[in-house]
């Protein structure tokens, strides 16, 4: 902006004042005319323009006429609306510095301008202006302060610059956190990867772990560690030509690569790939890669002068924490948590305020989705379609969990706090919980919680209700799910296809295959999968052939010996199960499609005995259908009726045709495309018979299923060929990560 005016021989003054930006502008009529319409084409990356409004045009003297263009102190005010900024990828102006010897930037890990760096989490209070961030500690030297005050430069006002004489330092520290003093930490962390060392990376918002992803005893000693034997790495490459080398990239891809969101994106590997994706992505042909996000990432993978070791083409690069915790925050915490992964640290001294992960997208049918939205999308804010008229704290769900603050006609989706299954994990809940109000300056009038009352996110909401004397309004799972989709498509009514994984339904039993009619002050359940029995509970869900031997059992079929060496399950076992099927010993039903998908896999020999992650069993299944060749599939059938009025879905003859034919492994492909097939028919019938009496409503589709894009894409075509309007999601998740964002919106008809 101000670079726009001094070029237009502008002057005056802006200032950020409760939560708009007041301009003050001095020239002539054409040229501030001419500097209004070209501010929205001017815009520099992540800045959002609502609109302009001018408050008044007053006739003045030339010796009024200010001399310069000054940015004034932020003031706030009654109705304060304030913005907490999104983290940006490196832009490509500082990527040139860095890498340049001729400017005062080379080699400085921490370079940054108004167009990328930290934000979200370098901030302490608002509005976001230097001294309440994690900047203040580090007074601007004498160049950095020329440019800061520079309307010319791009790093004018901007608040988190700094260079190698006033800026944070990296330091070099053993496996438990002893500093080794070495003349540069940087060449000697590059070293010790190159050895086969994992290093402890404190980037941007967080530690990461990282080594050489084309080590492959690096890599299997990072799985052991860390007790991941399954779940897939995600890794940075050099650059996009080097990940062209080994990925399918599409346009659409490489510009999301390349954005200043930067997200970590799925891709499909090429066959000629020398990566070692048996070790990176096991049972996958697919990779989540993204490329250097900070100089400090850009830096450990390339070689530079007086730097003994090569470039690396790619790094792994996964989260700096112990199963199920958060990733590590501070350098001290990661000392504590992280011995006995890390080899070393590369540690800094500039203070990390709000915990961030890497984004995780995923390009479908040309469209980009976000599997979990994190830095460079949050804490963004998504525009509601009608003011609330209160604020609003949702809580979220159990897994990927996030929590949402809305005011007015917007709503601020934290980013992914992740799975609450650790102490660690519920402390950053609550951090977050208690510190959004604190940041956006807003008291909850109301707590949006799900129904589930075992949820560690349900108890603290009430917990904070109970403590702001104020209500907790109860949220059904899939329902959140709807609205999730329907908020960020800004839709009042819709028909709701939800499948996850499991969600507590009111009548006690789990949901998870639901058809549900949602409007603004309610839902109906229109129709559903079938119930089966989860034998053992959640031990079901971790050893997906139990389902199968339940859904078996509950069509009168045996489990005979070739069925028993197909899954893995001894004799004793077998009969172990047996008692506890007919006793219903530590069981339940569950109506959840991703069950569906866990049972079926297990029966074609493409799940592990034991699932290591969520989704694992199903996720491999997807990997099978996209190798198919062939154009001989296998006929599954189901059944339809109606009860009650509600309309179900049953896959019995589908189990039954599996267990008569016992396919080979040659078959599995196409075994795995007819299943995605049948899954995709079966929802079409739910959505045909619930549109035989509300013709006029779009589809929406919800659910952590629905991050199966083999399935979505079916289903998505056949919609439309069909002529039924559909929305899928887009910047928010399909999984429980947009669940607090339904919540939300799902109390406008609350009271």
């Amino acid at each position: 902006m101000a670079r726009i005016m001094a070029g237009a021989g502008l002057t005056g003054w802006v200032r950020n004042q409760s939560g708009t930006v007041r301009l003050a502008i001095d020239g002539s009529l054409a040229a501030v005319d001419s500097f209004v319409a070209r501010l929205p084409e001017e815009l520099p990356p992540k800045a959002r323009l609502e609109g302009v409004h001018v408050i008044s045009r007053v006739t003045i003297q030339k010796h009024e006429v200010a001399g310069s263009f000054e940015i004034l102190v932020s003031s706030g005010g009654d109705s304060v609306r304030i913005s907490i900024p999104a983290d940006l990828a490196m832009c490509e102006d500082c990527r040139s510095e860095v890498f340049n010897p001729a400017s005062r930037y080379y080699r400085y890990p921490f370079t940054t301008c108004t167009n990328c760096g930290p934000r979200y989490t370098v901030v302490e209070s608002m509005p976001y202006d230097r001294e309440r961030t994690a900047l203040k500690e580090f007074p601007l030297c004498s160049d950095c302060l020329s440019e800061y005050t520079n309307p010319l430069d791009r790093r004018f006002h901007a608040e988190s610059i700094a260079c190698s004489k006033c800026g944070p330092q990296l330091s070099w520290t053993d496996s438990k956190g002893n500093l080794i003093p070495v003349e540069d930490p940087l060449v000697e962390a590059r070293l010790a990867i190159s050895r086969g060392n994992i290093v402890a990376v404190r980037g941007l918002g967080g530690f990461l772990l990282t080594a050489d992803a084309t080590n492959r005893d690096a890599l299997n000693k990072l799985r052991n560690r860390k007790n991941r034997p399954a779940k897939p790495f995600a890794v940075m490459a050099r650059n996009l030509e080097v990940l062209s080398r080994h990925c399918f990239v599409s346009d659409t891809e490489k510009k999301l690569l390349c954005s200043s969101e930067s997200p970590i994106v799925v891709l499909r590997t090429l066959p000629e790939s020398t990566l070692p994706l048996n070790m990176l992505a096991p049972g996958l042909s697919n990779l989540g890669v993204l490329l250097p996000t900070t100089p400090l990432h850009a830096l450990l993978a390339e070689q530079m002068d007086n730097d003994p070791t090569e470039s690396f083409d790619f790094l792994l690069m996964t989260s700096g924490n112990r199963s199920g915790e958060p990733i590590c925050l501070t350098n001290q915490e990661a000392f504590e948590r992280l011995e006995g992964i890390a080899d070393y640290f590369l540690c800094h001294n500039r203070g990390i305020n709000l915990r961030n992960d890497d984004s995780l997208a995923v390009v479908n049918s040309g469209k980009v989705q976000l599997w979990r939205r994190a830095r460079g999308y949050a804490p963004d804010s998504i525009k509601l379609k009608h003011s609330l008229g209160r604020t609003v704290l949702a809580m979220g769900a159990e897994l990927k969990n996030t929590i949402c603050l809305a005011f007015g006609d917007e709503a601020v989706l934290s980013p992914h706090i992740g799975n609450l299954e650790t102490p660690e994990a519920l402390d950053g809940l609550e951090q977050v919980a208690t510190g959004f109000p604190e940041y956006f300056g807003k008291t909850p009038d109301i707590i949006a919680v799900d129904i589930n009352p075992d949820m560690h996110s349900t108890r603290l909401g009430r917990s904070i209700a109970k403590k702001l004397n104020i209500p907790a309004v109860e949220v059904q799972h899939h329902y959140a799910h709807a609205m999730s989709v329907m908020c960020e498509h800004q839709l009042e009514e819709a028909l709701a296809l939800v499948f996850d994984g499991t969600g507590l339904g009111p009548d006690g039993t789990i949901w998870g295959g639901e058809m549900l009619h949602v409007h603004r002050n309610g839902w109906k359940r229109l129709a559903t999968l079938a119930p089966a029995e989860l034998l053992g509970g959640d031990a079901a869900v971790h050893r997906p052939a139990r389902q199968l031997v339940a859904r078996f059992w509950q069509q009168g079929l045996t489990v005979d010996e070739r069925w028993c060496n197909r899954l893995g399950i001894s004799e004793h076992e077998l009969k172990l199960w047996k008692i506890q099927y007919d006793r219903r010993l530590n069981s339940f039903t569950s109506h959840a499609a991703g069950r569906v998908f866990d049972a079926f896999s297990a029966g074609m020999g493409i799940s592990p005995k034991r699932v290591s992650y969520e989704g694992q069993a199903a996720i491999w299944q997807e990997d099978a259908a996209l190798k198919c060749n062939s154009a001989n599939f296998p006929n599954l059938a189901f059944e339809t009726r109606t009860e009650n009025g509600l309309f179900v879905v049953d896959l019995a003859p589908t189990f039954q045709t599996l267990h008569r034919e016992l396919p080979e492994k040659e078959e599995i492909p196409a075994w795995a495309t007819a299943f995605h097939c049948t899954i995709v028919k079966a929802s079409l019938a739910m959505i045909e018979f619930t549109l035989l009496e509300t013709t006029h409503l779009p589809v929406v589709l919800s659910g952590g299923v629905m991050m199966n894009s083999f399935f979505v894409s079916r289903l998505v075509d056949q919609l439309k060929r069909k002529k039924i309007e559909v929305y899928t999601h887009h910047l928010v998740p399909p999984n429980d990560g947009g669940i607090s964002l339904g919540q939300v919106y799902a109390t406008r008809g609350a009271e």
